[in-house]
């Protein structure tokens, strides 16, 4: 896909009301362009030839991207304080927020505590510093919300030079090709083990990433997660009008699905689970075919090639330069064949 064809797929996604998922999920995989083939640039590791040889694909938390600014979430910090700042002006309207904490935490509060949620009891503990740790608890939702987001990245591109060198040892690693009109390739789902798998019952949808240096204000969102995290603490369930009314149903693709500009040239798509689990997070999908890197050492590709054989990889190639000045890929005549 190109910047508009992404871009659209972006502005569709922002558009999305949450109240209709299933219209919403139509609506945006309309704008979506899938290329035939995907990439996954690798190093040579003991993990990395393992999940070759088992057919695997490893799902990673957002907390361990080499990017701090990926699945981040960005929070306008000034807003709040000045939100909460003005909901404490007067005594009526911090006896009304007073009243609504209240309605909250419902019948889980004792008389004490409700006592202690008076209107000066909240001023007091805001001029004596509770808004300022209260925002770096809003702060730290960051870290909270990476470490539940887990996916998959790939590439569209297969001669990608800049993913050669960050993501396949500086040409050394290889390469591999996901075939997305091959459906006998894509194992999940297809055993009895398959049952009781989140990523069956919930699938794991394929996105593209958009591209842009304005960032996604999660501040909403950020709310939302905070009230999760005080209602899980306390046992009340928030009521379901509180999503619907900030519009937060597809923020975590929102947020999953953007990057800085700097990072278009990657062309990256990302596979996203659709609901929470349990890691170690994987599927199985065999590729179609193999790309080793340009300076893969002679014993380096004979092991990866061994472990592609023996994951019933068909197709391999080798990168290469060619007439034209430019990295390509060409089928190579393995050894012993």
């Amino acid at each position: 896909m190109d910047f508009q064809e992404r871009k659209l797929f972006w502005n569709t996604l922002c558009s999305l009301s949450g109240k209709d998922l299933k219209q919403d999920f139509d609506e945006l995989k309309a704008t979506i362009k899938y290329p035939k083939y995907l990439y996954r640039y690798r190093s040579v590791t003991l993990n990395n030839l393992e999940a070759l040889r088992t057919n695997r694909l490893y799902f990673s938390s957002a907390n361990y991207y080499d990017d701090p600014f990926d699945t981040f979430l960005n929070i306008d910090v000034e807003a709040i304080r000045k939100e909460i700042l003005d909901a404490l002006q007067t005594s009526e309207k911090t006896i009304a927020i007073a009243e609504r904490m209240r309605i909250l935490f419902n019948e889980k509060l004792t008389d004490e505590q409700s006592e202690w949620l008076s209107a000066d009891n909240i001023r007091k503990m805001v001029s004596g510093g509770l808004l300022e740790d209260f925002l770096d608890f809003v702060l730290g939702l960051r870290d909270e919300l990476k470490k539940d987001t887990w996916s998959v990245c790939f590439s569209e591109n297969g001669v990608n030079e800049t993913l050669w060198l960050k993501y396949a040892e500086q040409h050394k690693g290889f390469a591999l090709i996901y075939d997305l009109d091959n459906d006998e390739n894509f194992l999940c789902g297809k055993h009895e083990k398959c049952k009781n798998c989140g990523i069956m019952n919930y699938g794991t949808p394929l996105y593209p990433i958009y591209y842009s240096d304005t960032p996604h204000d999660a501040t909403n969102y950020a709310k939302i997660v905070m009230l999760n995290i005080m209602g899980a603490s306390t046992g009340v369930v928030n009521p379901q009008q509180l999503y619907e009314a900030n519009g937060v149903a597809w923020e975590r693709e929102r947020i999953s699905l953007i990057k800085k500009e700097c990072h278009k040239y990657d062309e990256e798509w990302r596979m996203i689970t659709g609901c929470q689990m349990k890691p170690p997070i994987m599927m199985e999908w065999i590729p179609s075919g193999i790309i080793l890197g340009l300076r893969m050492e002679i014993s380096s590709e004979n092991l990866v090639v061994s472990m592609a054989k023996e994951a019933g990889i068909k197709n391999i190639y080798k990168s290469y330069i060619n007439t034209d000045n430019k990295l390509d890929a060409k089928p190579v005549c393995l050894r012993n064949d």
